[in-house]
This record gives C-alpha cells, sequence and structure tokens, in this order.
C-alpha cells in the first residue's frame, strides 16, 4: 500500500520521495501524464468489450 500519495493535475500518484529505494521516477509533464491515462482507459474499455460477458453486481 502506498503510505503517500498526492494529487498532481488531477490524478493520484505514488509521492517520489516514497519510491526512491524502488525505482527512480521520470518527471512527466501534464501532456504526457493526460496521454498515459487516456491510453489506460482505452485499454481497460478494449478488455471489457472482449472478454467481460456481464456485470456482476457487487456484494450487500
Amino acid at each position: 500500500m502506498v503510505r503517500h500519495a498526492i494529487i498532481k493535475y488531477g490524478h493520484f500518484m505514488v509521492d517520489p520521495d516514497d519510491m526512491q529505494d524502488v525505482i527512480r521516477q521520470q518527471e512527466l509533464n501534464e501532456e504526457e501524464i493526460e496521454r498515459i491515462v487516456k491510453y489506460r482507459w482505452m485499454y481497460l474499455d478494449w478488455m471489457h468489450k472482449r472478454f467481460a460477458d456481464k456485470v456482476v453486481k457487487p456484494p450487500e
């Protein structure tokens, strides 16, 4: 679990200080972040259209 998350350009991100022991994060501008988010949503939509036969309701 992430101990500290930050909101940058309207998206949740892991605090870079928490990741230094694992990997050095690259600095991305707002345009690159929006492109990545857009393509992640497109991939998720593609997966749902091809592999989701039905929507399962959450438990009560």
